[in-house]
């Protein structure tokens, strides 16, 4: 995987921040298995829910730019909205972004878009009920990856349970980062 200077510049800038201590972004290994993803996916309506400062947001963006998707991404925290733009003004991918500044569970809740691809990486208690509420959005397919779900197992024990025993999806454990959960929406 090529990545410009200007951006591989950012993401170490960004990592450095993040071994400071007080960012919670995903690691560059986690980061490259997304933009994979995506590329072998090929989502037409992506979803970040919990940008914080933009680092898993440009993993993204980048492969949404490659694979023509519409993107939009939740973070209602304003400092956190603050960096995210100014970060991804930086990378030059703002345009391939959707920033919506406010709480993802208010928004959710008047949702229209149908969406094949979602990242859960925001408060990690509100993962199963951020999930039922895009439920009637997701289309047949859709790919929901949920972060941390090794590091704060305890906390998701709902979320997990929810995707282990409902027929709707199909899940794995990849042990990257945290710790990605895959789920296969069949509808």
């Amino acid at each position: 995987m090529t990545i410009d200077d200007k951006i591989d510049s950012l993401l170490k800038k960004l990592e450095e921040l993040n071994n400071e201590g007080g960012q919670w972004n995903i690691s560059r290994e986690t980061g490259q298995f997304l933009y994979q993803l995506i590329l072998e996916k090929k989502p037409q309506v992506m979803m970040e829910i919990g940008a914080s400062n933009g680092y898993s947001t440009i993993w993204q963006a980048m492969a949404a730019r490659h694979v023509g998707a519409k993107f939009y991404t939740f973070e209602f925290v304003p400092d956190k909205v603050r960096d995210l733009v100014h970060n991804l003004q930086i990378a030059k991918l703002i345009q391939y972004v959707n920033i919506i500044p406010d709480d993802a569970n208010k928004r959710l809740k008047h949702w229209e878009e149908k969406i094949d691809y979602v990242f859960l990486d925001g408060r990690k208690n509100e993962y199963l009920a951020q999930l039922k509420l895009l439920e009637p959005h997701l289309n047949e397919g859709a790919l929901i990856v949920a972060d941390n779900v090794i590091s704060h197992k305890h906390v998701l024990e709902d979320y997990l349970y929810y995707i282990a025993n409902d027929k709707k999806y199909k899940s794995e454990l990849k042990d990257l980062g945290t710790g990605l959960e895959l789920s296969y929406y069949s509808g």
